[in-house]
């Protein structure tokens, strides 16, 4: 399968420790972009060196299981990536978080591949109920996450900086059909 650029359609591998950096790249390209409209002008742009501690203690965490997609052509990059997490809430076993795709492969289908490879992952790891923290603000992310069958969690968010920023929470409970 490919994309209609008429790439290789990536394989989707566990991630490693080399890693970081292009798993950062990956973020912060997604980000910038995602969010462009939701944060002020005036924030804190993140940088892929900003970034990389933070995916580098992700990646050597035996707490978190990382998935990342690379195109089949052996290029050495990354185009997406997405973790699962423990969840320190006691109405989730896991949190998916940092589902992230390169802008130039959204709409190919992508982001979807990996957050299925991260469902099965959650399954063979005997997970019944999954968690993620999504910014309100972000329609695109939310739709997508609803069209997947995830539910929204009334009353439950998280103020991020600035605090008019808010994340919410959604649930999936992988024991009922999809």
């Amino acid at each position: 399968m490919s994309t209609a650029a008429g790439r290789s359609w990536p394989r989707i591998r566990q991630g490693v420790a080399g890693d970081a950096g292009p798993a950062a790249e990956v973020h912060c390209s997604s980000a910038l972009i995602a969010y462009a409209d939701i944060f002020p002008a005036t924030a804190t742009k993140p940088t892929p060196e900003s970034l990389t501690p933070g995916w580098a203690t992700l990646l050597g965490s035996p707490d978190a299981s990382v998935l990342v997609a690379e195109p089949a052509d052996d290029s050495g990059e990354l185009v997406g990536t997405v973790a699962l997490l423990s969840d320190p809430e006691p109405d989730t076993d896991l949190l998916l978080s940092r589902l992230y795709v390169r802008p130039d492969w959204w709409g190919s289908g992508l982001g979807s591949d990996l957050h299925w490879s991260a469902i099965a992952a959650s399954r063979e790891l005997g997970a019944g109920r999954l968690a993620l923290w999504v910014l309100e603000a972000n329609e695109r992310a939310r739709a997508m996450y609803e069209r997947w069958g995830w539910s929204l969690v009334p009353g439950r968010t998280f103020a991020n900086e600035p605090p008019t920023i808010v994340d919410v929470r959604y649930q999936l409970d992988l024991n009922r059909p999809c």
